[in-house]
C-alpha cells in the first residue's frame, strides 16, 4: 500500500469523523503514561530494604495513591471512548486493526488490573496498613487479612507489571513503525490540535 495514501487517509478521516483524539483523550493519555512510568521508578526505592521504615512507608502510600489515580483515568477514558467521537482506523489491514485492539485491550486490562491487585494484596496482607490517598482520607479494604489471597494478589500484581512492560514495548514499537515506515500521522492524531471537531 502506498505510504502517501496512508498519511492523506490518517490526516483527514473519513467523512464526520475527527482527525484526532478528543483533547481531554489525550490529556488522559499522557497523564496516564507519565504515572505509570512514575509507578516503576517509584517501586525501586519502595522495595529497598536499606531504606527507614518511615520513607518506605511514604513510598507505598504514594505508589498506591497513584495506582488508584491511574485506574480512574483510565475508566474515564473508557467512558469518553463510549461518549465522544474518535478518529477513524488508521490501517485498512483487518489483521493489523484486529491486533492493535488487541494490544489496546490487554493494556487497558493491565494497568486496571494492577491497583485492583494492589489494593486487594494491601487489604490481605498479614500486617495491615491502611490506604491513605496522597494523605487526605483512607481507602477502605474490601477484605481482611488472609495469607493465601496476600501471596496470590502479590503474585498477580507482579506479572501484570511484567505483562504491562511488555505491551508498552510492542506499542513503542507499533508507533516508531508508523512514524518512520509508513509515516501516517499516527502520532499526531493523539496529541493537542485544532482538529477535533
Amino acid at each position: 500500500m502506498d505510504t502517501g495514501s496512508r498519511g492523506d487517509n490518517a490526516a483527514k478521516g473519513a467523512p464526520g469523523e475527527p482527525a484526532r483524539w478528543h483533547p481531554a483523550s489525550v490529556a488522559l493519555h499522557w497523564l496516564t503514561f507519565l504515572l505509570i512510568l512514575f509507578q516503576f521508578w517509584v517501586s525501586g526505592p519502595m522495595l529497598d530494604e536499606k531504606r527507614d521504615l518511615l520513607s518506605r512507608f511514604e513510598l507505598y502510600q504514594l505508589h498506591k495513591s497513584v495506582g488508584l489515580t491511574v485506574a480512574a483515568f483510565v475508566l474515564l477514558r473508557l467512558v469518553l471512548r463510549v461518549a465522544l467521537r474518535q478518529p477513524g482506523p488508521e490501517n485498512d489491514n483487518p489483521w493489523l486493526r484486529g491486533a492493535a485492539s488487541l494490544v489496546h485491550a490487554a493494556l487497558y486490562l493491565c494497568i486496571i488490573a494492577l491497583p485492583v491487585t494492589g489494593l486487594l494484596m494491601a487489604a490481605a496482607a498479614p500486617i495491615q496498613i491502611p490506604t491513605l490517598y496522597f494523605g487526605l482520607f483512607p481507602v477502605p479494604h474490601p477484605i481482611g487479612p488472609d495469607p493465601a489471597v496476600y501471596r496470590r494478589m502479590l503474585w498477580l500484581h507482579d506479572q501484570f507489571g511484567n505483562i504491562l512492560i511488555g505491551l508498552g514495548v510492542v506499542h513503542v514499537a507499533a508507533v516508531a513503525v508508523h512514524m518512520v515506515l509508513w509515516r501516517d500521522g499516527l502520532l499526531g492524531r493523539m496529541w493537542f490540535g485544532r482538529r477535533w471537531s
